[in-house]
């Protein structure tokens, strides 16, 4: 117990005045005044400085060398030689080839009768200049009434351009006119006739009188 030195009373321990006289009381020796440590450099802390790097930039460089081998089976189409297909593949081959010739057999035919067709159109349409300025007899008036009474007996008078056309082209193919006519002079006369009848010159009673009637059925339902 720590006695005061003023007054000379003892105090409890842990008293820092004494409770008699309130004069400071003195610490025991054993146990010395703290004081803060002092620390030398070596126990300081580290502090961590982040580590900075600069980025490295790799330019691209030339590509690697293809192999042939490889870029065969990236894509794109490679025809297979014919000894190295099955026998089912072979048959497939075979039938797309017969396939292809008969459609192109066929395009060529559609074509050429476009052609074929188109000149003889322009043939009965178009009758040369030479042709048409000869004046129709009596003679080729009669053969082509005639001629072109028996194509309407089987598709009518015409209606209007169109079957009119096709009536003196139908004519000019089946039937002759007298004379031995050329084609361009055949197609001339019956052009100019078959207009007389689409423009009501000519009539079904023409083609009685030049020995082919046609049909009172037929002329109902033309009419």
């Amino acid at each position: 117990m720590p006695a005061c030195r003023e007054c000379g009373k003892d105090n409890a321990e842990g008293m820092a005045f004494c409770g008699y006289c309130a004069a400071p009381l003195a610490k025991p020796a054993g146990n010395p005044i703290s004081s803060p440590s002092i620390r030398g450099p070596s126990s300081q802390p580290k502090l961590f400085k982040p580590e900075i790097r600069t980025p490295v930039i790799h330019s691209p460089g030339p590509p690697p060398p293809s192999n042939g081998d490889e870029d065969k089976g990236k894509g794109g189409f490679q025809l297979i030689p014919w000894s190295e297909l099955s026998p089912a593949q072979r048959a497939g081959r075979s039938i797309a080839a017969v396939v292809g010739l008969i459609l192109i057999l066929f395009l060529v035919r559609v074509m050429w009768r476009s052609v074929g067709g188109a000149r003889i159109g322009s043939s009965a349409s178009a009758p040369s200049a030479e042709s048409s300025g000869a004046a129709i007899t009596e003679g080729d008036r009669k053969d082509g009434i005639e001629s072109l009474c028996k194509v309407f007996q089987i598709y009518g008078l015409p209606k209007n351009d169109h079957d009119a056309t096709e009536a003196a082209r139908n004519a000019g193919e089946l039937f002759k006119l007298a004379g031995n006519q050329s084609r361009e002079r055949s197609a001339y006369i019956l052009t100019t006739i078959v207009q007389e009848f689409r423009s009501r010159k000519l009539s079904q009673s023409d083609c009685a009188e030049a020995g082919a009637p046609i049909a009172t059925t037929q002329d109902s339902t033309d009419n």
